[in-house]
């Protein structure tokens, strides 16, 4: 199987069109399609329906996109950087993220790291925002992603930003059509983060702005724990779809968008001013970072936006 077809195949599938993809990829529009059908017929599958806006994938498009996406992307780094000073580098390498975004970024990003980085071991601490800054401060992480805060001891840089929604039970009766007022939060029992910085610093806020009391019920870290709780329907709570899309597409959970205000989190990339790595490998970790990152936005696995790497300023957002 010719290793480009592949590539072309991806391509499309992030664009959702030939003509947008042959603009990308620089290939003329008829050698593309010509290039899937050599595939679709190597594969005996058919991976696009045609639409009025371009192309989706048929269900056996998906499977193909599922398979080959993450063990493309890792030879792609791993061609990148062969003979590279930098895929020498024997060390270790401590990542922090929040929950949320361990939830989607976590596997993906080690792969990369892994495929770029051959030599490096690397250990990913799992924590609300405020443990992850005051372990960077600590010098015990050497990087991490982060709900924005405002630390002059710290590089913040812009990653992305994404909708936060309500999320309930399979029983709540929440629609991805039918938004939810903000205010309604007041009347339900809610699980949130014990990290004040981030998902429940914002919807604090938020209720602040509005002279609401909206209170947890139940204050939480983990992950996995809220979304127990959930699905069990013993509370509702508010996240990025991201993080928990495996149980929305299972119905485990169902989930709203929120509206007046609408919320949203910002994310940035983060470490110590005083952080002890070799600048050319400090920036090659921020860059793979970033390209996983969009990656998964590009792919609609993320439901985000990025921003430039800009540092952080609070009031422009």
């Amino acid at each position: 199987m010719e290793l480009h077809r592949l590539k072309y195949f991806l391509r499309i599938a992030e664009e959702g069109s030939i003509t947008r993809a042959a603009a990308v990829l620089k290939v003329a529009q008829p050698a593309l399609s010509r290039q899937i059908r050599l595939l679709e017929e190597e594969l005996g599958v058919v991976l696009f329906r045609r639409t009025r806006r371009g192309v989706d994938l048929t269900e056996d498009g998906e499977r193909l996109r599922a398979s080959i996406a993450g063990p493309l992307r890792q030879l792609d780094l791993a061609v990148q950087y062969a003979g590279s000073p930098l895929a020498r580098i024997e060390r270790g390498l401590h990542l922090g993220m929040p929950p949320t975004v361990a939830a989607v970024l976590s596997a993906p990003l080690l792969a990369g790291l892994g495929s770029a980085f051959p030599k490096v071991d690397f250990q990913v601490t799992v924590a609300g925002t405020d443990a992850l800054v005051d372990a960077m401060l600590r010098g015990a992480i050497d990087t991490a992603v982060i709900n924005q805060v405002s630390d002059e001891r710290l590089f913040v840089r812009d990653l992305l930003v994404e909708e936060l929604v309500l999320v309930g039970g399979p029983q709540s009766g929440l629609e991805p059509g039918r938004p939810v007022g903000f205010a309604e939060l007041a009347g339900l029992p809610l699980v949130l983060p014990a990290s004040s910085t981030g998902i429940a610093g914002t919807v604090e806020n938020a209720a602040l702005r509005l002279k609401l009391c909206i209170r947890p019920r139940i204050a939480t870290d983990s992950l996995q724990v809220t979304l127990d709780l959930v699905e069990r329907g013993a509370a509702c709570t508010v996240l990025p779809v991201s993080a928990c899309s495996r149980e929305i597409a299972l119905e485990r959970v169902r989930y709203a968008p929120l509206v007046e205000p609408a919320l949203l989190q910002h994310l940035a990339v983060a470490a110590s001013a005083r952080l002890d790595l070799p600048r050319a490998f400090a920036f090659k970790v921020g860059d793979v970072l970033r390209e996983e990152t969009a990656q998964l936005i590009r792919s609609g696995v993320w439901p985000a936006r990025s921003l430039a790497p800009h540092p952080w300023n609070p009031n422009r957002a």
